[in-house]
């Protein structure tokens, strides 16, 4: 074949690669199960890819958009054994007691390019819970496919008023339990100031009187020349009082908060910082974040966080933040501060997610970075400087690691520096 039609040939099967490979990234998993909680009931969609809904339900998918749940009522007989496999294979239970799911909708989503062709089967559930659970028990008990290859895991994506969590199922750890999480304290940054220990103020006034009295009472002088420097004292300390400001050597001179008070201005500087992802414009990110962060750190920071939130789908989507948690905050508050500053070993998490095409995409990073907090006159506590230290990112299940080696050493000798002060 001759090179000038052999050319556009491999433009064309390059281009249709990229298109399959593009494609690929935009299908969603064989089983997708998101769950929203709310006062009155609690909610649960799950997406399931056609061939698996043959092979669990044994029902014909394509029969649903010919139901008319008006005149057979919940689905019918079709929608009676998709809540008899639901009780069996996933169970739910609300406070200890199991609840059988009420058919909200089905759906048949036929296939199209940005899935592959693939089609799935949509399954709309309310559970009646009228009032907030205070625990939620899922069971996952189907990890079998149609092909003989199992699932490695099913991820439950849960929406609460206050939460938003991954929950995992796997075949050795099939039961997930969610509570709603406690509130945490909050204070403000800016109201919440340093102290300060005042000087103290030494009144030597009466000390050189009683110097100056007690010398020319008791004292010798060959003449009168000798007594006058000690009654320029006595008359001194009579007329012009003399003060003297000290450092006061049994307290520090800066006082920080408590250590209670410093993790909770940290993990709310913390959050807000990707609070400031939930704008559009940069400008308006910019002017969030520095109600966070000091500006000379602002820059590099806004790089860092918008990479973490990154996902590689629709032409590098920015994934929204659900929800922030504080896994675990220790803080270094020096014995004799000399500026209002302490430091923070801080691990958290990060959940955000980008939904299109009737299914979404989701990411967690779980970080740890060394953090300094510093009080800045006329603005208040900021974040002055941040180190990473290892940052794990799991996309839809896949999952990396990101190591930041040189803060390593740094964070073991925090760590040893807190454990000595704490076995005083």
């Amino acid at each position: 074949m001759e090179l000038g039609k052999l050319i556009p040939l491999i433009f064309l099967s390059l281009l249709y690669s990229s298109e399959v490979a593009f494609a690929r990234e935009h299908v969603p998993g064989p089983l997708n199960v998101e769950v929203t909680v709310s006062e009155s009931e609690t909610e649960v969609y799950l997406l399931i890819d056609e061939l698996l809904f043959r092979h669990w339900f044994n029902l014909e998918p394509k029969q649903i958009p010919d139901l008319d749940p008006e005149s057979v009522g919940d689905w019918g007989e079709f929608g009676g054994r998709i809540v008899t496999w639901l009780e069996l294979e996933a169970p739910v239970q609300v406070d200890g007691v199991q609840v059988t799911p009420v058919i909200e909708d089905l759906e048949w989503q036929e296939g199209f390019d940005l899935n592959d062709f693939l089609n799935y089967v949509g399954i709309e559930l309310k559970y009646p819970t009228k009032s907030i659970p205070q625990e939620l028990e899922f069971l996952w008990s189907r990890f079998d496919t149609e092909d003989g290859f199992p699932l490695e895991s099913v991820f439950m994506i849960l929406t609460g008023a206050d939460d938003f969590q991954i929950l995992r199922f796997r075949e050795d750890d099939p039961i997930q339990v969610w509570a709603p999480p406690e509130a945490r304290p909050v204070l403000d940054p800016e109201s919440v100031a340093p102290g300060l220990t005042p000087p103290l103020n030494l009144d030597l006034t009466w000390l050189l009187v009683l110097l100056g009295a007690a010398k020319l009472a008791l004292g010798t002088f060959d003449s009168f020349t000798s007594r006058v420097p000690w009654l320029l004292l006595l008359i001194l300390g009579l007329v012009i009082p003399f003060d003297v400001s000290v450092k006061n050597p049994l307290k520090p001179q800066v006082q920080l908060p408590s250590a209670e008070e410093s993790v909770a201005l940290f993990e709310t500087l913390h959050r807000n910082i990707y609070r400031a992802f939930d704008y559009e414009d940069e400008s308006q990110i910019y002017d969030i974040l520095a109600r966070s962060v000091n500006e000379e750190i602002l820059p590099d920071l806004y790089d860092d966080v918008h990479e973490s939130l990154m996902m590689k789908i629709e032409e590098q989507a920015i994934s929204k933040v659900e929800t922030v948690r504080n896994i675990e905050s220790t803080v270094d508050l020096p014995e004799d501060p000399e500026e209002p500053a302490y430091e923070v070993l801080a691990t958290w998490e990060v959940i955000g997610t980008v939904k299109h095409y009737g299914h979404g995409h989701w990411r967690k990073n779980v970080s740890r970075a060394l953090y300094k907090v510093q009080w800045i006159d006329g603005l208040g506590w900021r974040i002055a400087d941040c180190e990473l230290i290892d940052q794990r990112r799991v996309d839809d299940g896949q999952e990396s690691v990101k190591l930041a080696a040189d803060t390593l050493s740094r964070s073991a000798n925090f760590a040893i520096a807190i454990r000595g002060r704490n076995n005083r």
